[in-house]
């Protein structure tokens, strides 16, 4: 795959992200609890 492609790729994938969660209740609170999850049990303590 190209560079100029891929970058088309994750553009559209982020775009499509970032709009589902705007506009799609459920999927946002999903996709919220989801990530909350994954940044505390990846969280780096020192």
């Amino acid at each position: 795959m190209k560079a100029k492609n891929y970058i088309i790729l994750c553009l559209s994938l982020s775009l499509l992200v970032s709009l589902t969660i705007l506009y799609v209740p459920d999927v946002s609170e999903n996709f919220e609890s989801w990530l909350l999850r994954f940044l505390s049990t990846n969280a780096a303590v020192d």
